[in-house]
């Protein structure tokens, strides 16, 4: 078992992908020219921008193909020292078949991504063992404050032996579900795509694991469906505890139910699984998110709402292949 250090520098060279959708291109504009800010070398895939292409479905930035063959060209470049994805959206589940993870077994590097980027995230579980960062991408960074813009790159650069989220005001509005103390890897992403890709070789197991769960644009009933998928694929079984974030969107869906919550759903389904919970974590798709990082130990303490991330930059790679 070696040691891996997802540490950046500014200096360091990061690649950019899009996967899924195609990014806005003002935003993505906007956001390499903050990481250049930051000091960082920026090298964009060759179809980070495409988009409207001919027999290529609108809401994918471009052929199955040529997404894939970035991410892999990305990957075997010597001389970039992390990935970070443009944008979401939907389509990286079509690329999971294509990829070369070898690259990245021989020299593990940060991928940054959430929502769609879920797909690769667990991809990237079961065939490097690596940690990733579930956070925001390229066409996020504009929008973040500067309390999240600070928190996403002393989560990349830092090198602490602990960092606590969250903070002040934010740390406020964090609901205890179930009281008590979880440790484990941090692990989950984005409830749908947690759920469709059950009976999958990537599908998830949360065995010892403190899981983190989020969603957008879901009816309350949906949300429901998949997490009661994951909990009948077993994928559940042993988990330590699970950090909630906001099922964003889903008051569109509820307009004739309006005592449906996703706050009534997460208390009735979790309360009754009886390991430490909490509710209303500032992650994943929400305005201003904070970045976490998947695969690393973490301590719960869900009676103060507060995750406790352990070690943040020295990690043990143990592929699964």
């Amino acid at each position: 078992m070696s040691m891996y250090r997802m540490r950046l520098t500014p200096g360091a060279t990061i690649g950019i992908v899009s996967p899924a959708g195609p990014p806005d291109l003002e935003l993505l504009d906007a956001g390499i020219e903050l990481i250049r800010a930051r000091g960082y070398r920026v090298i964009e895939a060759d179809h980070v921008r495409d988009r409207c292409l001919p027999d290529v479905p609108t809401y994918l930035a471009g052929a199955d193909r040529d997404r894939a063959d970035d991410i892999n060209r990305m990957l075997a470049r010597e001389d970039v020292d992390a990935i970070i994805c443009s944008r979401g959206g939907y389509g990286s589940i079509r690329l999971l078949d294509r990829i070369d993870w070898e690259p990245l077994r021989r020299r593990p590097r940060p991928f940054v991504g959430y929502s769609d980027v879920t797909s690769l995230h667990l991809a990237i579980e079961r065939e490097v063992g690596i940690p990733t960062v579930y956070g925001p991408m390229v066409c996020s960074l504009p929008k973040l404050s500067d309390e999240a813009y600070a928190w996403f790159w002393k989560l990349l650069e830092g090198d602490v032996e602990a960092l606590i989220v969250p903070t002040g005001d934010r740390a406020a509005t964090i609901q205890t579900i179930v009281g008590g103390v979880a440790r484990g890897k941090l692990a989950g992403g984005c409830l749908s795509l947690l759920a469709h890709a059950c009976g999958s070789r990537w599908a998830p197991s949360f065995g010892g694991k403190i899981v983190v769960i989020e969603d957008i644009g879901e009816a309350i009933y949906r949300a429901d469906r998949y997490l009661w998928q994951l909990k009948h694929a077993g994928a559940l079984d042993g988990a330590t505890g699970f950090v909630i974030g906001e099922l964003t969107g889903w008051e569109k869906f509820e307009a004739e139910t309006p005592l449906n919550s996703p706050e009534t759903l997460v208390r009735e389904f979790f309360g009754a699984l009886g390991k430490p919970t909490v509710y209303g974590f500032p992650f994943g798709h929400v305005p201003d998110p904070l970045a976490l990082p998947l695969g690393v130990e973490a301590q719960l303490d869900a009676d103060n709402g507060e995750l406790v991330i352990v070690g943040c930059n020295r990690f043990s790679v143990s592929p699964h292949w």
